[in-house]
């Protein structure tokens, strides 16, 4: 079905052939009276709250993308459009998601969940496998202590970096082995809070990255036929088994800076293939002598 944006239009935004524009208008609830035909809703730097979504907003069918970050929510929203793509909710002081809250939208593909204040005990277990449609998920600076049970099984793209965690159980990735990209930056793991073989049957992933945290030492059992790019700079690596990197035959970024590496065992970069274009091992405090 085609819709063309009506005439009506709220008299606290404007709209513009397929936009409704609602940002920066202290608004305290999203305004009625909007119409069908409008695909994009700019909500962003207001004041709107948990209370401020009408129930006939969800019927809004044609509505694919809504932008809500900078207001005043404190859980996840409901009666959002039901067929909204693209969610921005960044900068809010959000602290739970329900499971609810994501059945409602089953199209949703990309959800910005960056700067709020989520933690482990906010998320409701199978929260986000809701979200069936999802492929991109970030919660980049929240307050989970752990990666969330439960996620969508199309998932694609997982940004966990600034956060504080420093347990992720073996099977937190189990049922997303579509993930191509996931970041792990600026947490607290150490080499006992990653179970073994935690990464090992995400065979689609491209990228993994692991810096700023506490590891002695890289993680075992990476996924070896998809990893092109490996970050575990500004950690506390000391030692680099032999055998650590020889699998990753598709590796073509690695990154070893500002650790504690004072030597390398020799041939510890042999498996790489000549695929290896960037190798960084810069700001270690490498022993330069002729000891063996």
């Amino acid at each position: 079905m085609q819709f063309s944006p009506g005439a009506s239009c709220p008299e606290e935004c404007r709209c513009d052939n397929s936009f409704v524009y609602c940002n920066e208008r202290s608004l305290t609830s999203v305004p009625l009276g909007i119409q069908e035909g409008y695909k994009v809703l700019y909500l962003h730097n207001n004041q709107i709250n948990n209370a401020g979504f009408p129930v006939e907003l969800h019927n809004l069918a044609s509505v694919e993308i809504v932008y809500l970050y900078g207001n005043q929510l404190d859980e996840f929203p409901i009666n959002l459009p039901k067929n909204t793509r693209v969610l921005h909710l960044q900068e809010n002081n959000i602290q739970t998601i329900s499971r609810a809250a994501l059945a409602q939208l089953t199209r949703l593909e990309e959800l910005h969940l960056d700067d709020n204040s989520i933690s482990t005990v906010g998320v409701e277990e199978g929260a986000f496998r809701e979200a069936v449609s999802l492929k991109l998920l970030f919660l980049t600076k929240n307050h989970l202590s752990s990666v969330p049970i439960g996620l969508p099984e199309d998932l694609k793209e997982l940004r966990l970096d600034e956060n504080r965690i420093a347990v992720i159980a073996e099977e937190a990735f189990q049922n997303v082995t579509r993930l191509q990209r996931l970041l792990l930056d600026g947490n607290l793991l150490t080499d006992e809070g990653i179970a073994p073989g935690t990464f090992q049957d995400l065979v689609n992933l491209r990228e993994l990255a692991l810096a700023r945290n506490s590891l002695t030492f890289p993680p075992p059992l990476l996924p070896s036929q998809s990893l092109v790019k490996l970050s575990l700079q500004e950690n506390q690596i000391d030692q680099i088994p032999v055998a650590a990197f020889a699998p990753l035959n598709r590796l073509e970024k690695l990154d070893i800076s500002s650790n504690q590496l004072q030597t390398l065992t020799q041939g510890v970069f042999d498996g790489l293939s000549s695929l290896l274009k960037h190798l960084m091992v810069r700001n270690n405090p490498w022993r330069c002598d002729c000891a063996v």
